[in-house]
């Protein structure tokens, strides 16, 4: 039950931050686990990782947990995640699986498949399933898509204006497929979606491309990790941060939630550095507050 709301600006940051808590804090103090919606905070290709990565190593690794929650790929996220130079787990492709760093928890979890650098538990449809599925509905409504497996990196880079590294790591989907509609007819597009649900996909409007996979949201990811990390530290205080009203359902159930908006006639994405501010003074203030015992499972 929410008890209460105030507005908090952290010290350095350009944005407002709301913050929303429940509850009323320990004398010990718990382990915390931040949610973190990142779409719009890395959306400048000269990102200063440096100044974000000073500013979160303040948080031990013992006292907090950092989880990156993002449209994109398991492989994107791991390259922010070492120039964030956090090792944490995340939820990847608009909630379709999550990533775990080998050997995190010291316990065994079931369902994980190895994934490179990291294991995943997946929630999502394989990637050549949605592409497949994609193009079929397509062509049966004689309506002409284009998606990232039709592109070359080269032509992914152009599109969402980063470096070619980027583009290839993009490119490395899994569960979703950004896409677009190409015929003229706006009606087509509704129509494709309409049918692509017939068929138990989901599609996501963005701003460059749409995005289709299986009906998955965040909150399978987030309801995972929350019992992950009850198991691992026994008592547990959550945050999360979003700035996009998408997210605010899966990410909400948790003791503090913060929406960060632009102040007034900003227009920009957050900045990284004033994201990271805001990731220390949640995890801080959460320390802070005392709470009742029967605030905890």
């Amino acid at each position: 039950m929410v008890a209460g709301s105030k507005n908090t600006a952290f010290t350095g940051c350009t944005r407002a931050v709301v913050g929303v808590y429940r509850g009323c804090v320990p004398s010990s103090i718990p382990f915390v686990v931040v949610f973190s919606d990142i779409d719009d905070v890395f959306a400048d290709a000269h990102t200063a990782y440096d100044t974000a990565a000073s500013v979160l190593a303040q948080l031990g690794q013992d006292e907090a947990a950092l989880v990156l929650c993002s449209s994109r790929t398991r492989a994107q996220l791991d390259l922010i995640q070492q120039r964030l130079s956090i090792r944490h787990p995340f939820i990847c492709e608009y909630g379709r699986a999550v990533g775990v760093p080998v050997s995190y928890f010291d316990f065994e979890i079931p369902h994980l498949h190895s994934r490179g650098s990291c294991e995943a538990i997946e929630f999502g449809r394989p990637y050549a399933d949605v592409v497949d599925v994609l193009h079929r509905t397509a062509e049966r409504l004689d309506i002409r898509v284009v998606g990232f497996s039709d592109m070359s990196i080269g032509d992914v880079a152009r599109e969402l204006h980063v470096p070619l590294l980027e583009a290839r790591l993009a490119k490395l989907r899994e569960y979703v497929e950004p896409f677009r509609v190409l015929n003229p007819n706006p009606g087509d597009r509704e129509r494709l979606f309409k049918a692509l649900r017939g068929v138990r996909l989901q599609c996501t409007i963005g701003d460059r491309f749409d995005y289709v996979g299986s009906p998955i949201d965040l909150s399978a990811g987030v309801n995972l990790l929350n019992n992950l990390y009850k198991a691992a530290h026994g008592t547990i205080l959550r945050a999360a941060f979003s700035h996009v009203p998408r997210e605010q359902g899966a990410l909400q159930r948790v003791d503090r939630y913060f929406v960060q908006s632009p102040q007034e006639g900003g227009a920009a994405p957050i900045g990284v550095a004033d994201w990271a501010d805001a990731i220390v003074g949640a995890v801080r203030q959460l320390q802070r507050r005392r709470w009742p015992a029967s605030h905890f499972g």
